[in-house]
Parts: C-alpha cells; structure tokens; sequence
C-alpha cells in the first residue's frame, strides 16, 4: 500500500469515526429521530453493499461480458460487510428502546394478536437479527463462481432474509400495516442500488481511452489516439438496458402494492400511506416519483445517454442518491413526532456510514479470480466497434 493512498484512507476513517461521533450525540437531543436517521442510512449502505453481492451471484448465473468490469466493484463493495454489521449493533438497541413493539404495555391489533406479540418481541427480533447478518457473512465467503448452485442457493437465502429484515426493521414501524408486497420492494431497492453504485464506478471516462503502447526507450506513447468518452461495442447499451430494468421494476411493485391499498381503501391498510400523503413527506413521495422513475425512463431510453460515460454514469450516481432518499421515505414518516433535527441528522448518519465502510472496503483487497474465459470475453468487448 503506498504511502498516499494510506494517507487517504486515513482521512477517510478519521472523516468517518468523526461524523458518527457527532451523530452520536444527537442522541441527547432526540431519541427518536437518531434511531430513525440511523435506521434510514444503515439500510441504504446495506443496499450498496448487499445489492452489490446480489448482483455479483445474477451475473455468476447469467454470465456475459457485461457483467466482468463490475465484479472487481462488487466485490469491493463486499469487503465493507463487516463494517455494515458492526454498524448495526445500535438496530438491536433499537429493539428496546424505539420500537413500538419494544414497550411492554403495547398491545397488539391485528388478526392473529398471539403470533404478532411473539414475532415482534424484543428478545426474538434481536436473535433474527443476528441471525441474518452471520448468515449474510457466511454466504460473503462462500466462493461460487465455479459453482452456480451455490449462487442460486444464496440468491433465495439473501432474497429470504432481506424480506425479513425489511418486516422487522421497516414494516414494523407501523405494526398495524401489512403489505405481502413490501419484502420484494425492499429487494429492489437494494438490487437498483448496488447495480447504480458499481456502473457508476466503472463507468468513469478514463477507464474507456485507448491503450497506450511503450516505444523501444520505455516510455509511454499515445501517439494517434484520442480520448475517448463511450463505452465499447454493446457494454453502454447493456448497463443502461439493465439500470431501465431496475427502474422500471421498482417502480411497478411500488405502484401496483399503492394501487391495491387504494382500491381497498381500508383503515389499516392506508395507514402507512397517510402520513406520506397527507403531510409534507407527499412533495419528497412526488420527487421520487418524478426524478426516481419519470427522468431515469425517458434517459435510458436514449442511447446516446447509454452510450456515452459520463450522461451513464451521472444517471448510475443520481440513482444513488434517489437511492437513500427512498429509505428516507420509507421510514422516517413511520416514525411519530420527529423533529426538525432529522433534517440535518439523516445526512450525517448516512455521510459517516459511508465513510466507515468505504474505509473498509479500499482497505481490504478482495482476490478476484479470473478465468481465462473471462479474459476473452473482455478481449471481444474491448474489439468491437
């Protein structure tokens, strides 16, 4: 490791450790709004890191060119997931102490008041939790590249346990409101965000002009050659078909779980909507409607935006940041009597977490392995036109 990209990993962790730090402290001020600022940026940094080993597993199943310049990103990503877990031991104080199920006189009102009352006690949550991150560590190293059973095998098992950390994290905010849809959105949204992260990594101009070649002395010439700021032959096309996929997906469970609870229009079931309808959380749902669907669909339509670095990679990176406002959306108004605090508090968790695990993840080098397969498949996408 030399000498400066220690110095710059150093400044991100003291950066980090800094901004968790004085989050920490928001805590004297409001309870609520920390445990919800904390909830609302540890899911997003899961959806980088556990929507980036998702997307590692679809592309060991489908295969494809693709998918080879984001697997070093995604793996990557990856080494952050210690950090991820360390970071959500504060989610298991919150089993105690936030929750509505975690004061002792709470009352359950639903159609099955026994079940409810054992799924969501405090002791039971917390042994879930703990339960889904060894199984996520677990499966992290498991290599299976050569293997695609064991892909498929821990795409169900990832796909299982997200649907039910999102029940216990998320959905229980407001344990009233159900939704067999919720799991799926959750699944998403992670996908979407670990897919944007790494094409906007790699999606960086430099990566794509030409090659240089050595004269006889040694040094570097690139004599004739032009930068170049498009992808070559289909990989453009492909990463932003595949974005335009996420997208739309998202956007159709999100729509079609409103447009049932619509229709029905009964007390319990609107209840998750109502506050996000009725109050000032309705002009963030309408943002995203707007910039997380309506933009996205009509850019990556173009394949001049598809084909093009940077228009990719500013859409990828603006995906990201629509991103965490989603999780902003999808929790914060759960929660009752948040104060004007989680404006400035939701930024901070978020930029700290980050940091932390940014730390780990350029810290720890993953070893990727790479056939000999793989190098022809990149040898056919660099010499197409």
């Amino acid at each position: 490791m030399t000498r400066s990209f220690a110095s710059r990993s150093g400044y991100i962790l003291a950066m980090g450790a800094l901004a968790i730090v004085l989050f920490c402290l928001s805590v004297l001020l409001d309870r609520q709004a920390f445990f919800a600022c904390w909830l609302s940026a540890w899911w997003t940094c899961a959806g980088a890191v556990l929507g980036s080993q998702m997307n590692l597993w679809l592309h060991d199943l489908t295969g494809g060119a693709w998918g080879l310049p984001l697997r070093p990103i995604w793996r990557r990503a990856m080494a952050g997931l210690p950090m991820l877990l360390a970071l959500m031991l504060p989610l298991i104080a919150a089993c105690w102490l936030f929750y509505p199920w975690s004061d002792p006189g709470w009352t359950p009102h639903s159609r099955y008041p026994a079940f409810q009352a054992r799924w969501l006690s405090p002791a039971f949550v917390t042994a879930r939790l703990l339960a889904y991150g060894a199984l996520w560590q677990l499966l992290s190293i498991i290599p299976s590249r050569q293997r695609k059973g064991l892909s498929a095998v821990g795409l169900i098992i990832y796909g299982l346990t997200i649907t039910l950390a999102g029940v216990d994290l998320i959905l229980s905010l407001m344990p009233q409101w159900h939704s067999s849809g919720f799991g799926l959105i959750a699944l998403t949204m992670q996908m979407k965000l670990g897919f944007a992260l790494a094409v906007a990594l790699g999606a960086a101009p430099h990566r794509w002009q030409p090659r240089r070649h050595a004269d006889r002395g040694g040094m570097a010439s690139d004599a004739g050659a032009t930068p170049s700021s498009t992808f070559p032959g289909q990989l453009g096309r492909d990463w932003g078909n595949l974005l335009l996929m996420y997208v739309m997906m998202w956007a159709y469970l999100a729509f079609v779980q409103f447009l049932i609870i619509w229709a029905e229009n009964l007390p319990n079931e609107i209840a998750w909507y109502v506050p996000r309808m009725q109050s000032g959380w309705a002009w963030l749902g309408i943002f995203l409607a707007c910039a997380g669907f309506c933009v996205p669909l009509l850019l990556l339509l173009l394949r001049s935006v598809k084909q093009d670095c940077r228009r990719l990679r500013a859409v990828a990176a603006a995906l990201c940041v629509i991103g965490w406002l989603e999780s902003v959306w999808v929790i914060l108004p759960s929660v009752p009597g948040l104060g004007w605090h989680a404006l400035w508090m939701a930024p901070l968790a978020l930029a700290g977490m980050a940091a932390l695990i940014c730390y780990m993840a350029i810290s720890v080098a993953p070893r990727s392995r790479v056939t000999q397969g793989d190098r022809n498949s990149m040898r056919e996408l660099e010499s197409e036109p």
